[in-house]
């Protein structure tokens, strides 16, 4: 038989007691909640940079100097992202690039 010669039919299950379910104890709201502030306390305090070059800036503090690869591994960006993240943070004066004396990239 094929996927296309197959019936689908809706599994009828017991609805939950609506007294179990408050949303405000859910894991998925709680979350959001906490993200909202975040991302409220984060614009107060680094309005200018965006949570990505905040990031980089803050790991190129911890590691000094580094590849973008080996930066975007470090702050789980991949290569595309941390590139773009770098050319804005260098357009702001607030990064340097130079060539790798070894492999000269």
């Amino acid at each position: 038989m094929s996927g296309e010669d197959n019936l689908l039919k809706l599994v009828e299950v017991e609805a939950p007691d609506d007294q179990d379910y408050l949303l405000q104890e859910q894991v998925g709201f709680i979350l959001r909640k906490a993200h909202q502030r975040h991302v409220a306390i984060f614009a107060a305090h680094i309005g200018d940079l965006t949570p990505p070059q905040f990031a980089a800036l803050a790991k190129l503090r911890d590691v000094g100097e580094t590849s973008q690869n080996q930066l975007g591994t470090l702050i789980a960006m991949d290569a595309a992202t941390v590139k773009g993240v770098i050319d804005r943070l260098k357009a702001r004066g607030l990064v340097e690039l130079s060539r790798h004396e070894v492999d000269k990239r």
